[in-house]
């Protein structure tokens, strides 16, 4: 993942639900605890990708809140890897990412709150 995975990402206008449902969850994690339910919100995030890619490699799961990771993995539940591949390259990148943190979360690495 660098700047120009998301650089890419943020050109998608209306990419399908998939590419979107991974491109919130993932935010979901790194900006918690805000809701990252709306794709304007997560272009704004991605109009800075150095400050998202700094959130990135700060990433904590021993200090991700369960529930927040929950919601994440809601959002991306029933999509694997090859299939946001088939819609976007640069989205399964953030994906893999994204879901080796929730289960990472899950394994009991993240807080109870």
């Amino acid at each position: 993942m660098d700047k120009n995975t998301l650089a890419s990402l943020r050109t998608l206008g209306q990419p399908p639900q998939g590419v979107k449902n991974v491109m919130e969850a993932f935010l979901l994690l790194i900006y918690q605890p805000e809701v990252m339910r709306d794709w304007g919100n997560c272009m704004q995030k991605l109009k800075t990708p150095a400050d998202v890619l700094i959130k990135v490699e700060q990433f904590d799961p021993q200090n991700c809140i369960e529930a927040t990771a929950q919601k994440a993995d809601g959002l991306i539940a029933g999509e694997t890897e090859e299939s946001i591949a088939k819609k976007s390259f640069e989205a399964a990148i953030i994906y893999k990412w994204t879901r080796s943190m929730v289960d990472k979360v899950k394994s009991g690495d993240g807080l109870k709150a």
